[in-house]
This record gives structure tokens, C-alpha cells and sequence, in this order.
């Protein structure tokens, strides 16, 4: 009986442990900490560059070559704001080794900067085609014009556009600074003299004491050239008196110049001894046609303006051509885009600028 107690009893005791300790609860371990990922905050888009106040094109004054040359921080200040910005140029003619020198020039140096630039031919120069470019580069809200054309021709368009906030650079002509464009040329009454005193002191040296027929291959339609021929003559004659210009023929481009030759040799013959013109374009022609007409350089010499490469050539070889006045396109064009350049940087620029110009006679 005794033993029957202490077998139940210790089994109770079992059961009562065995519920203590099924009964028992662990604390639940705490879930292991997150770092926070650090987020980096948006990276805030530059604004745009600003583009400085155009600058001021001082009318009445004149600067030389020097006073175009850009700073490095005008170009800096250029290259950040002229994208998109479009500027036309207005070439006389693409026919000619001056305008295709001035204009690729003048092309290449503002696409460097960063500019959109087109080009509008005129091909002769015609004043209701440079009227017409004209307007379709202000339809086209160009920042800037560069054009060939005489006051005479776009003074008015040029007038209104410059009032507009359009920036206007004249070549080969200086009259549009007058109303506010930047001019950028030669001379073309000291371009015309210096043409017609070396001739003439040719002439004198060649012929001293003879009378020498010659003739000017001009270009009519355009005012300009044709105060460009009368300053031709007026040199040959105040260099050697002697000179006997018998007529004056169409010139200009290369056409113009070989018809002309040929015209001139038919009526003249072997007298004629001095072809003149107002460019080398149409000089270059005439000199071709005289070479198939056996002219020589012991019965013929040509005097030009602009030193195209060709004439160049032909001095350097000895031949008929005798001498040219360098008016460097070249460097014209690149005088050109820099005034639109330091304008667009906020510096101001003088109204006229005028090539230096020189006698290349191969010497």
C-alpha cells in the first residue's frame, strides 16, 4: 500500500515538472538591426550660361587689325553662348578665288566659335538677290549678317536690322558703318590708286617717252567698282602722264574678262600694251584669252586686286601678269568673324576697320 502511494506520488511529481517546464516560455530574441541606406541627394543641373549684353558698335570711330584680336576670355565667353545662334553671310560671288577665300574664311572662323553659319550667293553681285538674302537671314532671326553690299543697295534692310538687335558686318566696302554696321574692308579708292601707280610707273619704265594705250576692265552695275576704276586711271595718269586709256570693258569674273580681251585685242591689235580691272577675277580671264591669242610678255602686261593664287602664279612665272594689290581675304574674313565675336562677348567695337593693302609685283 505504502509503495503504491510513493509510485503515485512520484509520479505526480513528474507530471508536475514536466508541466513547469513545458510550460516555461524563452523571450523572443530581438530582430537583428537595419543600417539605413544613405541616399545621395540629385545632382542639380547647371544653368545655362548667360549670355553677356551685346556690345556697342562705336559709329565714327576707327580701329585697325590689332584691335579685333579676341582675348582668351572673350572666346571663352563666345564658345558658351553661341550655339544655336545663326549667322548669314551674303557673298557678292562665290566665282571669284578673293570672295571664296573671304567668305570660306569668314565661314570657318565663326563655325570654330561655335556659331551656325550659311552662306547666300548673289553669284554677281545682283542688288535684288542681296536685298532678298538679306531679308531671309532677318526672317530667320540671324544673331548677325555679314554682307558684300553697299549702303546704296541694303541700307535700309541693314538700318532696320541693326535697330532689331541684329549685329551687321559690312565687307569690301566701308559705308554701312554710318548706320551702325560694322565695316571691314579695304580702301577702295587706295586699292584702286595703288593698282593704277604701279602700272603706270610700269609703263613709264617699260615705254619711257611713248605713248602706252590700256584699257580697265570694270563692272558697271556696281557704283563702287566703277569709283574703283576711276581711281585706276587717275593713278596710271599721275605716274606716267603717257597712258592712254582707250576704253574701259566689262570685267568683274572670269567670262567677262576673256570676251572683253578679245573684243579689246581685235580692235587694238599689238597697240594695246596694258590690260587694268578692278579685280584679279576678270584680269585672269582676259589673260587667258590673251595667251590663245599669242599675246606675250614683251607686247602685253596685266595689273590686278587681290592677289587671287592664279595671279600669284602667273607673276612669280614671269609672264604677262606683272603685279597685283594684295587686299588678303583672308585675313578679312577672320576680322569679320572676330567683330561678331567680341560684340557677342560684350566688347564694343569700333564702326570701321581698314585693311592694310600692298603691291605684290613677285620682286
Amino acid at each position: 500500500m505504502k509503495r503504491s502511494w510513493l509510485a503515485v506520488t512520484m509520479v505526480l511529481g513528474l507530471l508536475v515538472t514536466a508541466c513547469s517546464s513545458s510550460g516555461a516560455s524563452t523571450a523572443p530574441s530581438a530582430a537583428p538591426s537595419t543600417a539605413a541606406t544613405p541616399t545621395t541627394a540629385p545632382t542639380a543641373t547647371p544653368a545655362p550660361p548667360t549670355a553677356p549684353p551685346v556690345g556697342k558698335v562705336q559709329v565714327g570711330t576707327k580701329g585697325d587689325a590689332a584691335s579685333l584680336a579676341l582675348t582668351p576670355a572673350e572666346t571663352t565667353t563666345v564658345k558658351s553662348v553661341s550655339t544655336g545662334k545663326l549667322v548669314g553671310i551674303i557673298a557678292a560671288t562665290m566665282a571669284t578665288d578673293y570672295h571664296t577665300l573671304l567668305n570660306n574664311a569668314i565661314k570657318s572662323n565663326l563655325e570654330a566659335l561655335g556659331f551656325t553659319v550659311e552662306i547666300c550667293d548673289t553669284e554677281t553681285g545682283d542688288a535684288v538677290k542681296s536685298v532678298t538674302c538679306f531679308e531671309g537671314f532677318v526672317q530667320k532671326k540671324a544673331f548677325g549678317i555679314v554682307t558684300a553690299s553697299s549702303a546704296a543697295t541694303v541700307g535700309d534692310a541693314a538700318t532696320a536690322a541693326i535697330k532689331n538687335g541684329t549685329i551687321v558686318v559690312q565687307v569690301t566696302g566701308l559705308d554701312l558703318g554710318a548706320v551702325g554696321a560694322v565695316s571691314i574692308s579695304v580702301d577702295n579708292i587706295t586699292i584702286g590708286t595703288a593698282e593704277g601707280t604701279a602700272a603706270g610707273e610700269f609703263a613709264a619704265t617699260t615705254y619711257p617717252g611713248a605713248e602706252v594705250q590700256a584699257i580697265i576692265l570694270d563692272y558697271p552695275d556696281i557704283a563702287d567698282l566703277v569709283a574703283r576704276a576711276n581711281a585706276i586711271e587717275a593713278g596710271m595718269l599721275a605716274a606716267d602722264p603717257k597712258v592712254k586709256v582707250v576704253g574701259r570693258y566689262l570685267g568683274g569674273l572670269p567670262a567677262n574678262g576673256a570676251t572683253s580681251m578679245e573684243q579689246a585685242n581685235t580692235k587694238y591689235g599689238l597697240k594695246l600694251q596694258l590690260v587694268t580691272g578692278i579685280n584679279d577675277g576678270g584680269n585672269l580671264g582676259a589673260f587667258e584669252s590673251a595667251k590663245t591669242l599669242g599675246r606675250t610678255p614683251t607686247d602685253l602686261a596685266f595689273f590686278g586686286i587681290d592677289c587671287d593664287p592664279a595671279a600669284v602664279t602667273a607673276i612669280r612665272a614671269a609672264s604677262m601678269y606683272k603685279g597685283c594689290v594684295d587686299t588678303n581675304p583672308k585675313g578679312t574674313g577672320e576680322l569679320a568673324a572676330n567683330a561678331i565675336a567680341k560684340l557677342t562677348a560684350g566688347s564694343n567695337v569700333a564702326g570701321t576697320v581698314e585693311v592694310p593693302v600692298s603691291i605684290f609685283n613677285g620682286k
